[in-house]
């Protein structure tokens, strides 16, 4: 049996890491199993080429992408939006995200717009063979630390953010500013900024500082420095 695998994130050394690893997968693997890394890409467009182009069984997906805007409107997809796309346009390839992200509300928002898998990138090999097999077998795979803080009542799960609510977010931490985030996400200034101060009242933080304070300390998103 040979399982076509591709590779997309933002990271050269994520993509290299998971290809490595899966490398030494299939040679130790067994009953005639083989994993065969067709391809890595940082970019939704070069993505989309990929998986046009031949049988892609498992897609490991980082949760950023280098997004650009082009004459497509999938070349500035990531996240969320992009995993729900995919997941319509190529229902058989298994979609496992690669996420620095241990937020609830992202893990739970990425397997409804149907990821069979999330995992983090502290996996190891053993944790990415399981996932791959999981996944194949048509379950879903959420790494054990993951799941579990999916039932800690320490987290920010009650709040419920939305898609675009966690976007905004993602993207503040990331260092763009307001005009910026609504150039990538096609609303405007006024939107964005609706967003941002919906997601503070469910968070419970009435300015910039708390706001990055709380993020920063729950390990939300990666914040830029």
């Amino acid at each position: 049996m040979s399982v076509n695998i591709l590779i997309a994130d933002e990271h050269t050394l994520i993509r290299r890491g998971i290809a490595s690893m899966i490398n030494s997968l299939s040679a130790s693997a067994m009953d005639g199993v083989s994993y065969n890394v067709i391809g890595d890409t940082d970019s939704p467009t070069e993505l989309l080429t990929l998986l046009s182009g031949q049988r892609v069984d498992v897609l490991f997906l980082g949760f950023s992408l280098n997004t650009r805007r082009t004459q497509s409107p999938v070349s500035e997809l990531d996240g969320t939006a992009l995993v729900k796309w995919l997941a319509r346009k190529y229902p058989e390839t298994r979609i496992v995200v690669l996420s620095p992200y241990r937020n609830t509300n992202i893990i739970r928002m990425t397997l409804e717009a149907g990821a069979r898998g999330y995992i983090s990138r502290d996996t190891c090999e053993r944790m990415l063979a399981r996932a791959i097999v999981t996944v194949l077998d048509d379950e879903v795979y959420i790494e054990r630390g993951l799941m579990d803080s999916l039932f800690r009542r320490d987290t920010l799960a009650g709040q419920e953010l939305t898609a675009r609510e966690n976007d905004v977010l993602r993207m503040l931490c990331r260092g763009l500013s307001l005009t910026a985030i609504s150039g990538k996400l096609h609303l405007s200034n006024k939107t964005v900024s609706a967003h941002k101060l919906r997601a503070m009242e469910k968070l419970g933080v009435q300015s910039d500082c708390q706001l990055y304070c709380l993020l920063a300390r729950t390990h939300m998103f990666d914040i830029a420095i």
